[in-house]
This record gives C-alpha cells, structure tokens and sequence, in this order.
C-alpha cells in the first residue's frame, strides 16, 4: 500500500469513527465532528487528485446518478469525483427522454402517466449500483415535501446521496464549508459569515440558503442572515440546524440590513429565494424592496464573495463584484468535486 493510499485510509477512518451513516440528506447527519473529518479528507483528495487518479481505488465500483432536473455543476462534478476514484458513473435522466416516469405515492392505482413505482426503481438501481445519487427540485418554493429523495432513502439497499431537493443541497453546503475554511486560513469558527436574500425573477426554493445556514453553523460561524420581511428561511429547518450551536459555538443574528450584515464579513453569500407567495406578488414584492442586489460597496469591508453558480449577473450580483478580486465562486464550485469525492470513499473505500 503507498502512502497516499494509507493516509486515505486513515482519513475514511477518522470520518467513519464518527459517522457510520449511509444517508446524506440535509448534510446533518455527520454531526460535527463527522463534518470536520470529511472535510479533512475532501482536503487531502484535493490536494493530490491525480494522483488518487492512477491508483483506481474505487475500481469495480458503480454509482448512479439520477436526475429529475437539470445540472451543471453538480453532474460534472460528480462524474469527475468517481472516475477519479476509479468508479464508474452511470448518468440516469428521470422522465421522458430517460427514464419510465415514477411514482412515489403509496397506496395508488398507477392508472395514469407513471409506468413504475419507487418501490421498484430504488432497489432494482441499488442492485447495479453502490451509491445512488439523486436530484429533484421542488415544483413550487414553499413545497417542504421532499418525497422523491426521502423515498429513495427509504428503499434504496445502499447509500444515498442528496444532489438538490426542496430544503437541501448538502453537497453544495458541504463544499461552501470548505470553502469558507480556505478563506479563514482552515477554519471560519468565530468569524462573521453574511448570508444575504438578493432579488431573482423566479421563486427559488430554499434548498441552497438553509445549507449555507447549516455548513455556517456546523463551522462554528458568527452567522447574520439578512433578508426582507416575507422572504425567512422555513422556521422548522433553522431550527434544526441552530440546536447545533451549542455545540460549535455558532451565533445567528438575523437581520432586514444588508449593509450591516454584510460590513466586515470574511463572506458575503448571495442568493436569491422564495416564500409561499404568488410569482406575481413576488416580482411586487421585489419592485418595492429597494438595493438588494450585491455591489461593490456592500462588499467594501467584506473579504470574498461566494455564490453557489448558476448567477444572475447585475440581478444577484454586479459584475464588477461577480469579475473582481473578491469572487470566489470559480474555486467555490471547484470544491464540489473533493468534497462528494470524500462522501464516496467513506462509504465504498
């Protein structure tokens, strides 16, 4: 065994001394500790990847991907993850044009446009595959229900990956921890993080802004939450992952000023959301709001800005903000890749 391959051990050791789970769902489930020790291996992959590359150690190994909706990022860097480790990836698209269209829903006479059941596809893909890694947006942003993802978890055989639902993104929240331990010189524990509502023309769901909340407070972060009235973080969520503080020492301050939130932030993190009202009420809304968009003055006393991409250029953010020395969104996304890659040794290595 080479070094490298002995210290990848002992780092899927440590994460595995404190997390034995095969469900990441809302990216709680490592607990503190659990967290911190993925981390550190989502660090050494990064660092020597290509190295990692030639000694194929997920070789014979298969992971799923399917996806209900569309991707960038989170497809490509998730096949880059297991063909580096040495696993194959096979690209699932749901519905029409791929896959039988499923259902979810128990109890139900499947006399309509859904040819299989979950019951089925889920066991059936774990018996091709290690891991299952799913995507699946909600249809309207106050929807809470995460059936898809949690009926995968439900009756898959091995383990389970969330690639996006209605509340969670927690590969993405998983890599923003890493990036914001970049930024604090390895650890954020203490230091102001400004998560800041910005307008959008759609009615986002909350599945990237509660993962933020969550990677902030499992990092120990002096977290201030801005947004306008109406627009909160679903009140369930926040506090699950505030019973957290205790623990790290994490603080939340939520406020209605950006400015203030965001004066003498390590981060600045924009993102746009929505609430239970109408798209038409919500562009009212956003007519009447004033400057929330992030500008060069917001981020005057602000370390970097983060964004978890795609963006909506002077809607989001500016482009002298967006194209400035502050941005980190490029390296920001770059840690998704080490990051799943470190989920998919803890579970198959």
């Amino acid at each position: 065994m080479s070094t490298l391959e002995s210290r990848l051990h002992t780092a899927v050791g440590k994460v595995r001394e404190h997390w034995r789970g095969t469900r990441f769902i809302d990216g709680l489930e490592p607990g503190v500790e659990g967290t911190e020790a993925l981390l550190e291996l989502a660090r050494l992959y990064r660092a020597y990847k290509l190295e990692i590359g030639r000694l194929g150690l997920l070789k014979g190994r298969a992971v799923a991907g399917l996806f209900f909706d569309p991707s960038l990022r989170t497809h490509t860097s998730m096949e880059a993850a297991t063909g580096r480790c040495g696993a194959q990836f096979i690209h699932l698209k749901a519905g029409q044009g791929g896959t039988w269209t499923m259902e979810f829903e128990d109890g139900v006479v499947m006399n309509g446009a859904a040819q299989e059941h979950v019951r089925e596809a889920a066991p059936v893909l774990s018996s091709y595959a290690d891991v299952l890694a799913v995507r699946a947006f909600p249809h309207h942003p106050a929807d809470r229900d995460e059936k898809v993802i949690r009926a995968f978890g439900r009756y898959a055989m091995g383990p389970v990956m969330n690639l996006e639902s209605a509340l969670s993104h927690p590969c993405q929240g998983l890599a923003d921890g890493l990036t914001l331990a970049d930024l604090g010189g390895g650890s954020f524990k203490g230091r102001k993080v400004c998560l800041t509502w910005a307008p959008h023309p759609r009615q986002l769901p909350q599945a990237v802004p509660l993962s933020v909340v969550r990677a902030a407070i499992m990092g120990g972060a002096d977290l201030h939450l801005a947004c306008p009235e109406g627009y909160d973080l679903d009140e369930e969520e926040m506090e699950r992952a505030t019973s957290f503080c205790p623990y790290t020492g994490a603080k939340l301050t939520v406020t209605r000023d950006p400015d203030a939130a965001a004066d003498g932030a390590l981060a600045v993190y924009a993102k746009g959301w929505g609430s239970a009202m109408s798209l038409e009420e919500h562009t009212a809304r956003v007519a009447t709001l004033g400057n929330w968009t992030v500008g060069t003055e917001r981020m005057r006393n602000a370390t970097a800005f983060m964004h978890c991409l795609p963006v909506r250029r002077n809607v989001i953010v500016t482009d002298a903000v967006l194209d400035g020395p502050k941005s980190r969104v490029i390296p920001q996304a770059a840690n998704r890749e080490p990051v799943q890659a470190a989920l998919l040794l803890t579970w198959l290595l």
